[in-house]
Parts: C-alpha cells; sequence; structure tokens
C-alpha cells in the first residue's frame, strides 16, 4: 500500500517565517539593550559643569568674592541642577571659613577647591560633586 503524500500547504510556510520572526524580535532586542548600555555608558563619562552664581563675603576686616563651577558626571547633572542653592549655601559657609592668608599663598586655591568639594560631599551626604573650580577670585583687605 502506498503511503500518502501530505498536503504542502501553510502550515509548512508557516513554520520559517515564525522562526524568522522570533529571531528577528530577538536581535532588535539585543541590539536595543546594546545600545541602551552605550547611552548609559557615555552619559557617565560626560562631564558637566554647574555655574554658581558668585558668592561675597565679609568677615574681620578681608572681603572674599568668588566664582564657582561645579564639576559633575553626566548623570549627575540634574542633581546638580536641583540642589544649587544648597551648594550655593555650603559653598558661602565654606567660603566664610577660608582663611584670607591662607588663600593667597601658591597652594591656597587648591586647597580651598578641596574644601569646597569636601564640604559639598559632607553636607549633602553624597559622593557626587567631583570637584568645585573657583573660576573666579577676588580677596580684599576691607569690606566689600
Amino acid at each position: 500500500m502506498p503511503k500518502p503524500i501530505p498536503k504542502s500547504g501553510t502550515q509548512d510556510r508557516l513554520l520559517p517565517l515564525a522562526i524568522g520572526a522570533a529571531f528577528l524580535t530577538l536581535a532588535v532586542g539585543f541590539a536595543a539593550v546594546w545600545f541602551y548600555l552605550q547611552y548609559t555608558q557615555k552619559r557617565e563619562a560626560e562631564t558637566r559643569y554647574l555655574t554658581l552664581p558668585s558668592i561675597a563675603i565679609s568677615r574681620d576686616g578681608h572681603s572674599i568674592r568668588a566664582g564657582l563651577a561645579v564639576r559633575t558626571t553626566g548623570n549627575d547633572a540634574d542633581w546638580a541642577a536641583g540642589n544649587k542653592r544648597a551648594l550655593e549655601q555650603v559653598m558661602a559657609r565654606t567660603l566664610m571659613e577660608a582663611d584670607p592668608v591662607r588663600v593667597r599663598t601658591p597652594g591656597g586655591i587648591a586647597e580651598l577647591q578641596q574644601a569646597f568639594r569636601q564640604a559639598g560631599n559632607a553636607f549633602l551626604r553624597t559622593d557626587k560633586v567631583r570637584e568645585v573650580l573657583v573660576t573666579d577670585l577676588l580677596v580684599s583687605e576691607g569690606d566689600m
């Protein structure tokens, strides 16, 4: 008795189509994950600066005015912008505590920048402030 010949129909055509759709879905999924990971790595590597308004203080017959820029990573830029007012207050307090004579020494500005960074991170309980740059500095005798 001869064996029946299977009918070639839509079931035979659907299998390769289903396999192709599954591979395409996997490829798109892997590509989306890869692009997302590349984006997050790029954003983490970015450097952003938040410019604070000039801060001026007067104490003990000295006046100090400083322009500051806070360096963060790209991921932390929104955090820094949201905490701008708190950063201003911390920097003003740190500037008030600074020794005007010490600031004028060759390593004084670097020490002041380090003090700004440490105070910002300590007060806000974070490590997101990578660096605080003094962009302008005026130290004078007498009040402003």
